[in-house]
């Protein structure tokens, strides 16, 4: 039996032991050791980028990060047990916060050798596609002009991209004006101040057709496909391999995944300032008859949407000047066909003297000579031939033929009707001619190479021009 005393001697202790417990538990080093622990367990990741390159990292209206690389970044957070910090910044100023360490990676950008002396770089993500655009007020002015610069035009790119790097490479004569990201450069170019400019497929896409601006541009030359890495200060190896070996989760399907969130799916629905205010005012039937009307709207944009990615990629394929299929297009082909069918014929020709059209006539009486010289090569020519353009006066054929004979038979065709044409065309002193080298492969294409007919098409200029030479591989 408890004595009254001793219960309340007893209860006294437990009261007294419970208190302790709890003021060692509240106190602020067992708060900073719980705290540590919790950090620990779910470190941070300062992920840096630039805040207007739509679609791939921006900013959206409430300041928050959006995009592809976004999504990415903050996939890898959740799989991985990471808080990401994203530092959305001008163009170069990402750069510059990765390689001082104010951030711990960059979520993706391209290779290339000055960025290697200062970067090390990880995990692939995906490719990218960056092509020349040209305003509708340009149209019918040659591409390889104005990348000769053998034009006053300008062409904007973003300051300390890849795309300005490369172009100060590849046509170190054209003239650059730069910007501090892509929204300022297509800000200038919707405006009117600036005629052509250099950005990725999926950037002018974004912005161009989803605004309604009558400012159009479209690509004229395709420069390059890259694939975009996750990119680490020079020699910071132990985090490159830390991050790198937890991307083994990135494969092609989630990639896809991923990019279809964007790809299909990348216009923002926006609403006007007036809509709030309406809908307290008109009240319950306008809310219903403005959801209607939006949804509406935006199946239209969309389908709008989808026919001008069909546009544009059609029009990356296609040669400006003369509607012909591209050089880009054309070595694809190549590729595609090596093996089969069999009984292949590669034709490469130019003009001949085309230097003397110029210079005699003009430039723009030169290009009227190209156009002649690929109308009458396409209609001389089987409708299911490709025939593309792919140098500044050059062309190349590719097409089956029953026999090397035929093939030749072809060629010479080619050469005497554009020469017997183009006297009744044009006003000059001499014909226009072509110099053809046909490559034939009775098994198939054997690589993805114009060597053989180029030298074929030499062989005809040492001939004495205005025919063709035939070569059986």
């Amino acid at each position: 039996m408890w004595k009254p005393g001793a219960y309340l001697l007893w209860s006294q202790r437990v009261v007294f032991t419970l208190v302790f417990c709890l003021a060692i538990l509240s106190s602020p080093a067992s708060f900073a050791a719980h705290s540590d622990t919790e950090q620990a367990k779910k470190p941070t990741l300062k992920v840096a980028n630039s805040h207007s390159w739509r679609p791939f990292s921006y900013l959206d209206r409430n300041q928050e990060p959006k995009g592809i690389l976004i999504d990415f970044w903050q996939e890898f957070g959740t799989r991985n047990g990471y808080d990401i910090e994203f530092l959305l910044t001008d163009w170069q100023t990402s750069i510059d916060l990765v390689r001082s360490g104010q951030a711990d990676v960059h979520a993706g950008l391209l290779q290339s050798p000055e960025r290697l002396t200062f970067m090390d770089f990880g995990t692939p993500l995906f490719a990218i596609d960056t092509q020349v655009f040209f305003s509708q007020s340009m149209m019918g002015t040659s591409a390889d002009y104005v990348l000769a610069g053998e034009t006053d035009n300008v062409i904007g790119v973003v300051k300390g991209g890849y795309e300005q790097e490369f172009m100060e490479t590849a046509f170190p004569l054209v003239s650059l004006r730069l910007f501090p990201n892509n929204q300022a450069m297509l800000d200038a170019a919707l405006s009117g101040e600036l005629k052509a400019f250099v950005a990725d497929l999926q950037v002018a896409n974004y912005h161009l057709y989803t605004t309604t601006n009558q400012n159009l541009f479209i690509p004229v030359r395709h420069l390059y496909t890259e694939t975009l890495y996750a990119g680490f200060a020079k020699g910071n190896t132990a985090l490159l391999n830390q991050v790198s070996n937890k991307f083994n989760w990135l494969d092609d399907d989630t990639k896809r995944q991923l990019l279809n969130r964007w790809v299909y799916y990348d216009v923002e629905t926006v609403y006007p300032a007036y809509l709030f205010p309406t809908l307290i005012t008109l009240g319950v039937l306008i809310v219903v008859s403005y959801i209607l009307l939006l949804k509406r709207n935006v199946r239209q944009k969309t389908r709008a949407l989808q026919i001008a990615n069909g546009q544009l990629q059609e029009q990356a394929v296609t040669d400006s000047l003369t509607q012909l299929y591209n050089r880009r297009f054309f070595y694809q082909c190549l590729k595609d066909k090596q093996g089969e069918p069999k009984n292949m014929a590669l034709m490469v020709f130019d003009i001949d003297d085309f230097k003397a059209f110029n210079d005699g006539f003009g430039h723009a009486h030169g290009d009227e000579v190209i156009c002649f010289v690929a109308e009458t090569a396409k209609s001389l020519l089987p409708n299911d031939a490709v025939l593309a353009r792919i140098g500044g006066e050059e062309f190349g054929v590719l097409h089956p033929f029953s026999s090397a004979e035929r093939a030749l038979s072809q060629a010479r065709l080619l050469c005497d009707e554009i020469a017997r044409q183009s006297l009744a065309r044009f006003n000059h002193p001499t014909p226009v001619t072509i110099s053809l080298g046909v490559a034939y492969y009775p098994d198939g294409l054997s690589d993805s190479e114009i060597v053989a007919a180029d030298k074929a098409m030499y062989q005809a200029k040492k001939q004495g021009k205005h025919c063709a030479v035939l070569n059986v591989i």
